[in-house]
C-alpha cells in the first residue's frame, strides 16, 4: 500500500453581478434541476487480450540422491507472452464483484535446462490454460481491485530417456493472482495483472528425475464488456459534479466522481515483491554456464515525485528492494553430482524516470526506466576451490525498466501493481 502526500491546488472564481434595473427587464428563468446520478454496473460477459512478460523456473528433485532437493533451474523468457481471456462478472453489491474467467496464454522459449546451455536442453512449456474465480472490491464505481484463483493446465515438451525426439504432456496445476481493472469507457475495461502458476511434477526416468514448473506473469490488457439484461447485478451511482467531472472521451461515457484533483506532489510507500532472478557466467573451459534461476519473496520501500499535465503524469522514483536469492550449480565426478551454492542476490537500488497516462482521474498506467545497482555475494567456498578469486559482496551497475498500474482508494492512499 502506498501512502501519498500530494500538493493542493487552489482556484479563484470571479462572479459578475448584473445591475438590478437591467435584470428586471429579463424574462424569468426556471432554475435547472441537478442531473440524475449515472450508474455503473460491472455485470455481464467480457472478452479481451493481454500482452506481458513471464518469469519461469522449475523445481528439480532427485528423490534417491542426496543434494538434489527442490533446486530451482530454468530460464527467464526474454520475449513477450500473449493471452486471450474472457469471463462473466456479477456485481453482487455496489462495492463488490464476483466472477469466473478463462484464459489461454502462449509462451515463447520458456525453456528449462538442468545443467546449462552447453549440456542438456531438458524441456519447454508452450501453453497455459486457466479457469479461475474472481472477487473484486470497487475502490471507485469504475475501478476494481481484484484477486483470482483456480485450476490450470500446462502443456510441456520434453526429451524422453535415450531419445532425440520430443514428447508432449499436459500437467495439471493451480493459478492465483491479482490486479487493478478500470472501465475507461462504458464497455471497455483495461487492467494490469500479476499471476503465479504452479504445475504438478513431470516425472521422468521411472521417477528418478522430477520437475515442477512455475510461472510468474506480468500482463496489461483490455477487454470489451457486454451489457447484462436489465435488472441483473447491483449498480453503483456516480454523482455528476459538473465542472469537477473528468472530460469524457465520448459523449455516452459515465460522468466521474474523482477522488483526486491532481497527481502532482510527493509520494512514499512500501511494497512486497516476487523476485525472479537469472544468472549466467562464462567458464574458461566449459563456456557459458546457466541460466541458473531463483524465485523468492522480498520487499522494500520507495519515494517519488510526480507532476501532472492534464492526462499525463511524469516524475522520478527511488526504490530499494531487498531479497535473498540463492543460485546453485551442479558439480561432481564419477556419476556423483551435487548442487553447490555459488552466489546470492540481496538488494537492488534503482532511480527511474516514470511517465503515465490517466485512464481515469484516479487510475494511472505507466512505464518507467533508469539506472540501478545490484548487490551480489559470491561464495568463496565455490570459486576458490580451484584458484584464488575475488569473492565476497560485489556491487554491479545496471538498469531497471518496468510497467504498472496505480489507483487511488482513498484521497491520500493508492495501491499499485
Amino acid at each position: 500500500m502506498v501512502v501519498v502526500w500530494r500538493s493542493l491546488s487552489f482556484a479563484v472564481a470571479a462572479v459578475l453581478a448584473a445591475p438590478a434595473a437591467f435584470a428586471a427587464d429579463l424574462p424569468a428563468v426556471k432554475p435547472l434541476s441537478p442531473p440524475p446520478p449515472v450508474t455503473v454496473n460491472w455485470t455481464g460477459l467480457y472478452g479481451g487480450g493481454e500482452i506481458g512478460g513471464v518469469y519461469n523456473t522449475a523445481r528439480y528433485n532427485r528423490p534417491f540422491t542426496a543434494g538434489f532437493s527442490d533446486t530451482s533451474i530454468g530460464n527467464i523468457d526474454p520475449r513477450p507472452v500473449y493471452s486471450l481471456y474472457g469471463g462473466f462478472n456479477l456485481q453482487v453489491l455496489p462495492w463488490a464483484v464476483l466472477g469466473v474467467e478463462y484464459s489461454h496464454t502462449w509462451l515463447r522459449d520458456a525453456t528449462f535446462r538442468e545443467f546449462g546451455a552447453a549440456f542438456d536442453n531438458l524441456y519447454d512449456a508452450r501453453r497455459i490454460e486457466a479457469l479461475t474465480g474472481r472477487i473484486g472490491f470497487l475502490a471507485k464505481p469504475d475501478t476494481m481491485i481484484y484477486a483470482k484463483g483456480g485450476g490450470a493446465r500446462i502443456s510441456v515438451r520434453y526429451f524422453p530417456p535415450f531419445s532425440t525426439t520430443l514428447a508432449q504432456q499436459t500437467l495439471d496445476g493451480v493459478q492465483v493472482g491479482g490486479g487493478i481493472e478500470s472501465l475507461v469507457l462504458p464497455n471497455v475495461a483495461v487492467r494490469g495483472e500479476v499471476t503465479y502458476t504452479r504445475a504438478d511434477q513431470l516425472v521422468l526416468n521411472q521417477g528418478f528425475d522430477r520437475y515442477r514448473p512455475e510461472f510468474v506473469m506480468f500482463n496489461v490488457g483490455a477487454a470489451y464488456k457486454f451489457d447484462a439484461p436489465f435488472g441483473w447485478g447491483a449498480s453503483a451511482a456516480v454523482a455528476d459534479r459538473g465542472a469537477t467531472v473528468w472530460p469524457s472521451m465520448i459523449t455516452k461515457a459515465p460522468p466521474r466522481d474523482p477522488i483526486v484533483q491532481s497527481w502532482t506532489g510527493i509520494e512514499a510507500g512500501g511494497f512486497l515483491s516476487i523476485n525472479g532472478n537469472k544468472v549466467t557466467y562464462n567458464d574458461t573451459l566449459a563456456g557459458e554456464q546457466g541460466p541458473y534461476t531463483s524465485l523468492n519473496v522480498g520487499g522494500g520501500w520507495f519515494a517519488a515525485a510526480n507532476v501532472q499535465f492534464q492526462r499525463i503524469v511524469a516524475g522520478f522514483e527511488f526504490s530499494d528492494n531487498h531479497e535473498t536469492s540463492n543460485f546453485y550449480k551442479a558439480e561432481g565426478s564419477g556419476g556423483v553430482v551435487n548442487f553447490h551454492r555459488f552466489a546470492e542476490i540481496s538488494r537492488v537500488l534503482a532511480v527511474t524516470a516514470r511517465v503515465g497516462f490517466l485512464t481515469t482521474p484516479d487510475t494511472l498506467l505507466y512505464v518507467k526506466g533508469g539506472p540501478a545497482m545490484l548487490w551480489m555475494l559470491t561464495d568463496p567456498n565455490f570459486f576458490n576451490a580451484v584458484a584464488p578469486n575475488i569473492t565476497g559482496s560485489q556491487v554491479y551497475s545496471g538498469y531497471q525498466g518496468g510497467v504498472g498500474a496505480e489507483t487511488y482508494v482513498l484521497p491520500r492512499v493508492s495501491v499499485r501493481v
